[in-house]
């Protein structure tokens, strides 16, 4: 991760920031390509496929918009929860006989990949989100 803002206490950030919306984005581009390449996948399929997609990223958008970490990491829970259906949606894909092996191998592996980003970004937010633990000096006595 790039970072968390420059200064963590600051409300919104620039989503250009986060390797997860960065690789989240070449997800969304490479679903787009693959669906213009195969032209025959149904309408329901192909707009349920492309919408979750695109939602992955810009719920990170969306989420570095508002004014608090603890919205970003909601927002990330939403990403994680597209890239969940985005996943079953290539499966589908497969299975029906829309997709080769490699596309579906390609996509599920990248979806994955952004996913543990996903996890890695609200994990990083929420730790930023807790309180630090008091941790007494190692040369005291104790009483």
């Amino acid at each position: 991760m790039r970072s968390l803002g420059a200064n963590n206490s600051s409300p919104m950030q620039d989503f250009r920031n986060l390797d997860a919306w960065h690789k989240a984005h070449e997800l969304s581009l490479d679903v787009h390509q693959t669906l213009v390449r195969h032209r025959r996948i149904d309408a329901h399929m192909r707009s349920q496929m492309s919408r979750a997609a695109r939602s992955i990223p810009s719920n990170l958008v969306e989420g570095c918009g508002k004014d608090s970490q603890a919205e970003l990491a909601r927002y990330a829970d939403m990403s994680i929860a597209s890239s969940s259906e985005l996943e079953y949606w290539v499966l589908s894909a497969r299975d029906v006989g829309y997709f080769r092996s490699e596309d579906y191998e390609r996509l599920t592996a990248n979806t994955i990949e952004v996913r543990k980003m996903l996890y890695g970004l609200r994990k990083a937010i929420r730790n930023t989100l807790l309180p630090k633990p008091y941790i007494p000096p190692s040369n005291s006595t104790p009483i």
